[in-house]
């Protein structure tokens, strides 16, 4: 897709508040910024879109002078010439503020010491000693501006989310001067980066945000918005930037865009809701292996699904959705604040990961090395752990030999490399040690198989392998329940996908419906669409 080049007309563009310039990052050879070229113009919200792996995280990274970016790139910050690489706190100078799902505030001190860690407190007298009240003054003035109504000494920890975030904004935002005109120039100075800040917050909530964002804009502030949310990008976006593989493949504005089209600029072909895949059909007679009837949790809330024995259930969503707390709930690590659980019929309310074990309920965890792998342990005890009475003689001792031949056997059924039970697992490709966690979940032959995650950061062919042994797992008859963020991983496996947003289910997918873009499109709407569907 051409880049629309309008930006490099200063007679259709406002003076850009940045431009960027052949931008480029290399990772061990790996491409995941090349040749990037854009203007962000002042006064203005520009999304910043791309699917995962898209290179936005590695932009952002080099605008806040975490990462080096290769030799040749140009970057001007307010038309000033602006040296990469560059230090965090040469970004910071230059009028570059960073805000990040997690907001960056410390909740054990109040809003105004947070605001003194970004800049500095308030002083008076010879000794520069802290002056309390004229720190307050200043953050409830910053306050005030964005309609927050908290006290400047009030705890950041006694902060809901929404206003967390928008304590952060108004942070980012604040300048040295308290005068009425330094404000406004703070706002028309600085340019503000937001990644991904409604992906925790309630439906309900966002709007507080977004109006926030648009005060902002308003008051002459700049804005680069991250976000997968077309809903959102389509209500405050001026201006659309869209990374597809480390590319820049769009440069537009954002007006009379619907939400359709904006998926399709992220994923690079065109979506058609009507579109069909051929999948092959659910058999609805099939045992119920799992099942789960008004699931809530910190984050969830009202959940229903059924996993039948044979099948592959899908679930779908963005960062912040639920999925992995629904995956740490059905797998014991973490209880639910009310529903109810079946495992082939019958209650199910483990307290424990061992109490799901025992009844036949496996898991694959989203982070492999904290909670998958024990690092400085072999291969085989890896593939051994939580199994090891299969290996032990009436007398308590360990069958060595079994323990050796059962790892050498699923080693070699799930291609793991190098083919050495013997070696620490740290030594292995992330792929090769995501491997020995699928294959140590799915050699208890339990009746149900969660994966989170199961091929997030390894390679092609590890991954292609990995969804080779979860289709034969379902073959065999063990029920799957897939949570990913890979819609494609998704769409090539599942019979049915359940779509989760902000902790609720939006959308229940099934057969011939299935595709990347749909579900893209579904897990990028706020609410849920007038075809709902109810799990069944």
């Amino acid at each position: 897709m051409a880049v629309d080049d309008s930006s490099t007309d200063p007679a259709r563009r406002p003076l850009p508040a940045l431009s960027l310039r052949h931008v480029s990052k290399s990772f061990a050879g790996q491409r995941a910024l090349a040749d990037v070229s854009f203007d962000v113009p002042r006064g203005e919200i520009t999304a910043l879109l791309g699917m995962n792996g898209s290179g936005k995280s590695t932009l952002i990274k080099i605008l806040a002078g975490v990462y080096e970016p290769d030799p040749g790139g140009i970057l001007h910050v307010a038309g000033e010439p602006v040296t990469l690489p560059m230090r965090p706190a040469q970004a910071h100078a230059h009028g570059l503020r960073f805000l990040h799902q997690d907001v960056g505030l410390v909740g054990a001190l109040s809003i105004a010491d947070n605001f003194a860690l970004a800049e500095r407190f308030r002083t008076r007298g010879p000794f520069m000693a802290i002056d309390r009240r004229a720190q307050n003054r200043h953050v409830a003035r910053a306050l005030a501006f964005f309609g927050i109504d908290r006290d400047a000494a009030s705890l950041v920890s006694a902060l809901d989310p929404t206003t967390r975030t928008m304590v952060g904004v108004a942070r980012a935002f604040q300048d040295q001067d308290d005068s009425a005109q330094s404000a406004e120039a703070s706002f028309r100075k600085n340019i503000l980066v937001l990644d991904e800040p409604t992906a925790s917050l309630p439906a309900e909530e966002v709007g507080t945000v977004l109006r926030t964002l648009e005060r902002l804009r308003a008051a002459g502030g700049t804005v680069i918005y991250v976000s997968h949310r077309t809903d959102e990008v389509r209500r405050i976006a001026d201006r659309l930037l869209v990374l597809r593989d480390g590319r820049l493949v769009a440069d537009q504005e954002s007006q009379g865009l619907s939400s359709a089209a904006i998926v399709s600029l992220v994923i690079g072909r065109t979506f058609t809701p009507e579109a069909r895949a051929e999948r092959p059909q659910v058999q609805a007679d099939r045992d119920a292996a799992l099942t789960a009837d008004g699931l809530s949790g910190r984050r969830l809330r009202d959940v229903g699904l059924q996993v039948r024995a044979g099948e592959i259930l899908g679930v779908a969503g963005l960062v912040g959705c639920g999925r992995s707390e629904l995956i740490r709930i059905l797998a014991g690590a973490e209880q639910p604040t009310a529903g109810r659980m079946t495992v082939d019929g019958k209650p199910y309310a483990p307290e424990a990961p061992a109490d799901a074990l025992a009844r036949g309920v496996s898991c694959v965890p989203q982070n492999r090395h904290v909670d998958g792998c024990v690092l400085p342990m072999t291969v085989r005890e890896n593939l051994s752990l939580g199994r090891l009475r299969s290996f032990v003689t009436g007398a308590g001792t360990l069958r060595a030999d079994a323990e050796h031949a059962d790892a050498a056997r699923l080693i070699a059924d799930y291609s793991v490399k190098p083919a050495d039970s013997a070696r620490p697992i740290a030594t292995l490709s992330g792929g090769n040690q995501q491997k020995v966690v699928v294959a140590r979940a799915a050699s208890r032959r339990g009746r149900v198989l969660l994966l989170d995650e199961p091929t997030q950061g390894v390679d092609a062919l590890a991954k292609q392998e990995i969804a080779t042994s979860i289709r034969a797992l379902a073959s065999g008859g063990t029920a799957v329940l897939l949570a990913s963020s890979d819609f494609q991983e998704l769409a090539a496996l599942c019979d049915r996908v359940l779509v989760l947003d902000r902790g609720a289910q939006v959308a229940l997918v099934e057969g011939d419906d299935i595709s990347e873009e749909r579900l893209t499109l579904l897990s990028t709407r706020a609410h849920a669409p007038a075809h709902l569907k109810e799990p069944t």
